[in-house]
């Protein structure tokens, strides 16, 4: 299949949505053009390799739409925004052409939750899928991961660690097919994220980060830019409404915490606030001093997901 033939099938997928006045060149050119906002505009991108960030032997072309599109969006509400548009640039394998319109699927499937349209991108040929999304929102009020003050308390949307024991069962090809076991694995293939609830919090939150690499070490990310430690409550994550759910798939709870602390692709947002109830899980506080505390102990963050070369 030609180039040209893969794009208007594509462009096809993509042409939904209402008019958009800020849109004023659409997909279909060599560029598109946007007009001017009364509010900020938030950018980001982000990139997935086929065998690092998806794996054909358990997902679907679908599923990797979804995941790669929330992986998107997190990172645009992680900044107090709201994702409008994407940019979608992907190179496959000549064995692959006969799923792209499966994964231009869920792209669409997941960017319709928020109401993103898909603007531009790219085709190109290569040995593994690689999908590349650059995403566009608006923004009031940007939230950085700087804004952590003492004396403020730590909070995550969701109780975190589902995404890394959903990947331990599909590795393992477990047989566990207990409705926590079945909502593990999906909290990894195809995450479903409560955008509208971090739309909500947003007022609330003095710093926040996308939990793409686990809770210690995003944690720590926004200790750093803030000049804080930060303690986090183990007790907290334990007496979760949703931990005996994580426990039940993972095995145990010793696995469940560890899971909770370090696992990744859970896409949560994590953020500090000195308000109370809200709709988010405290987990913990913010201290003096510098890097991650468990009850009061300082760990290090080598655990979590980190690329390395």
């Amino acid at each position: 299949m030609r180039e040209d033939e893969v794009l208007k099938s594509v462009r096809a997928i993509f042409d939904y949505g209402q008019s958009d006045s800020a849109l004023i060149v659409g997909n279909g050119d060599d560029g598109a053009v946007l007009g001017p906002r009364s509010e900020l505009t938030v950018l980001a991108s982000d990139m997935a390799v086929e065998g690092i960030h998806f794996n054909f032997a358990w997902s679907s072309a679908m599923q990797v739409g979804r995941k790669v599109s929330a992986a998107n969006l997190a990172d645009i509400c992680a900044m107090g925004g709201w994702p409008e548009y994407f940019l979608v640039a992907l190179a496959f394998p000549p064995s692959f052409s006969g799923q792209v319109l499966e994964l231009a699927k869920g792209i669409k499937t997941e960017c319709q939750r928020v109401g993103v349209k898909v603007i531009g991108g790219d085709l190109s040929r290569s040995n593994e899928v690689v999908i590349s999304v650059s995403a566009i929102g608006r923004v009031k009020t940007p939230i950085l991961r700087s804004g952590a003050k003492v004396g403020e308390r730590l909070f995550i949307s969701n109780l975190s660690g589902f995404s890394q024991v959903g990947l331990s069962l599909l590795k393992s090809s477990s047989d566990n097919q207990s409705s926590a076991a079945n909502r593990a694995r999906m909290a990894h293939l195809a995450p479903d994220l409560d955008y509208e609830k971090y739309r909500k919090s947003y007022e609330y939150l003095s710093s926040a980060i996308d939990t793409s690499d686990g809770l210690v070490i995003d944690a720590s990310r926004i200790a750093a830019a803030s000049g804080v430690g930060i303690d986090i409550r183990v007790e907290a994550l334990i007496n979760a409404p949703e931990f005996s759910e994580l426990e039940s798939a993972s095995g145990s709870r010793e696995s469940a915490l560890e899971s909770a602390l370090y696992g990744g692709e859970d896409h949560l947002l994590l953020a500090t606030s000195d308000a109370q109830d809200f709709g988010f899980l405290e987990i913990g506080q913010v201290i003096k001093g510098d890097g991650i505390y468990l009850d009061g102990v300082k760990t290090k963050t080598s655990g979590g997901y980190q690329h390395s070369w």
